[in-house]
């Protein structure tokens, strides 16, 4: 007496449609075994869809299948062919697998004998019909959710701030800011365009406001277009990728949406090279000193004396250098005095800066007029083209082609248009302000705070400073403090009438005498 194992399944979107029902596949398997006498080992229920064998009931069958083996032969049976599998290759692959452990895959209703060769074109038949159909309702879905977004429709799970609604007049899906959690969204936009904390700080204050999410999922909804209205629709064979205004109401502005960009573009984390801050006031120059001796990072540490600490500054290496931090950082008071500006260069400083600023924000006021201009052309353009496809001179596909040419031009100059509006036009009164600070640049680093200290070391010397046990002495210094502070005398290519390179002189010169030159004895 032959025995089976039941193979009965449904995908969801399957479990509607009539004679796909589990319980129809049952009473047609039932009956046909009752007929057939065959026995019944087991009814295995499988809810998933057949696009492979990853199947959770589907591994239990074969494990059942695996522990009889050789026993005696067993049949799988099912409906049809696609309730086994829509995938042909994973198909014949199971098939072979089944046949060396001693079953056979059978369909009631579309019965094949394997053993005949030419029933194999028919397998063939019905192994590649529920792929081709799979395949295409698969297609039919793609392209019907890009067309939803070229028409400004977010598909699938509402981002971060926004949650899913349905239209109850005709049952459409959209996307409605969320009254709890889009504030909280729009709060972090413009600390992010403020550029006054980093990212993670942000990110943990959201999280306290009520924002539930990781910090991956944050990274990628900051960089979204959805939140200032665009949607991006990517690119597919001939076509590129470009943005649609969405449907839905955008929670912040496209301008603050690209400060927040500008932000992040910029915002790097580079700790490799940045000495460890230590909260010991008397060592501020711990990690900007090289060793003398063997170019080490000196690091400072405290002996513990009778009746107080002695600070030192000491090489790790077996050279043995240590110098006292007082020492060390009475001479560098001492260096940085050699940095006061001559009288006069600060004021020619701020003017130089507010005339480049000046310079350039009138550049940005041209470039703002050329985009307006451009805009006002194409509005006119596509008002002309609205009254040519009125009149019947302009098709109908070459005036949406136009349309959506004009659009997408619109839609970048807008957005940079509001990118160049939100620049300040009056920094003259801060540049004064900064300036003032570096007539007394060393008083100043001296009745800073410890971080303050550092960071003007930091800022004024890139190289490691070395100090020899008298004087400091370093490689190079920043280039800006070199022009402001007239250290080098790079500024003397500005002099007229002068070349710099001595090599470009003429070096012959020619003895006196008489037209045409003669020797002189």
């Amino acid at each position: 007496m032959k025995k089976a194992y039941l193979y009965i399944r449904v995908s969801t979107d399957e479990q509607a449609e009539t004679g796909y029902s589990q319980r129809n596949q049952e009473e047609s398997l039932t009956r046909y075994c009752a007929i057939n006498s065959i026995e019944i080992l087991k009814v295995i229920y499988e809810d998933h869809s057949a696009k492979s064998f990853q199947r959770p009931e589907w591994k239990k069958l074969l494990v059942l299948i695996k522990k009889n083996k050789g026993k005696n032969n067993t049949l799988v049976l099912f409906t049809k062919w696609d309730r086994f599998s829509r995938n042909a290759g994973d198909s014949y692959q199971m098939i072979n697998l089944l046949s060396r452990m001693g079953a056979e895959p059978q369909a009631i209703e579309q019965p094949l004998d394997l053993s005949v060769p030419e029933n194999k074109m028919m397998l063939a038949f019905y192994l590649a019909s529920p792929e081709v159909e799979n395949d295409r309702r698969a297609l039919n879905v793609f392209h019907g959710m890009r067309r939803a977004k070229k028409e400004g429709r977010w598909m699938g799970t509402a981002p971060i701030g926004y949650k899913n609604c349905i239209d109850e007049s005709n049952r459409r899906k959209y996307i409605a800011a969320d009254e709890k959690i889009g504030p909280v969204m729009i709060w972090v936009f413009e600390q992010l365009a403020a550029n006054i904390f980093n990212t993670q700080q942000i990110f943990k204050v959201a999280k306290e406001r009520g924002l539930k999410c990781g910090k991956s999922n944050f990274w990628v909804a900051i960089r979204n277009p959805i939140y200032c209205g665009k949607i991006f629709v990517p690119p597919l064979k001939e076509e590129s990728g470009h943005f649609v205004t969405g449907q839905h109401v955008p929670l912040i502005s496209e301008t603050l949406f690209y400060q927040c960009q500008e932000v992040l573009d910029g915002r790097k984390r580079n700790t490799s090279n940045n000495p460890k801050i230590t909260s010991d006031e008397m060592l501020p120059l711990r990690g900007f000193l090289g060793c003398p001796e063997c170019s080490r990072l000196l690091t400072g540490s405290a002996s513990k004396g009778r009746n107080q600490h002695y600070y030192y500054y000491h090489c790790t290496g077996s050279c043995g250098v240590r110098f006292k931090a007082e020492l060390v950082n009475t001479e560098f008071i001492n260096y940085l005095n050699k940095f006061v500006p001559r009288p006069g260069v600060l004021e020619i400083c701020t003017k130089e800066i507010v005339a480049e600023f000046k310079s350039e924000n009138s550049m940005v006021l041209r470039e703002r007029n050329r985009l307006i201009e451009e805009i006002d052309m194409c509005n006119k353009r596509l008002s002309n083209a609205r009254i040519l496809r009125v009149e019947g001179e302009l098709d109908e596909e070459d005036f949406k082609a136009l349309k959506e040419d004009i659009n997408d031009r619109m839609n970048s100059m807008e957005a940079n248009l509001g990118r160049l509006s939100g620049k300040s036009k009056e920094i003259s009164h801060i540049i004064e302000e900064s300036l003032k600070q570096l007539e007394e640049i060393n008083k100043f680093y001296e009745t800073s705070t410890l971080e303050h200290k550092r960071n003007i070391i930091g800022s004024m010397f890139p190289e490691k400073l070395v100090f020899d046990g008298t004087r400091h002495r370093t490689a190079r210094i920043n280039r800006g403090v070199e022009l402001i502070y007239l250290k080098t005398n790079k500024l003397n290519s500005k002099k007229n009438g002068t070349n710099q390179c001595f090599s470009d002189l003429s070096h012959e010169v020619l003895p006196t005498g008489l037209e045409p030159v003669t020797c002189r004895l």
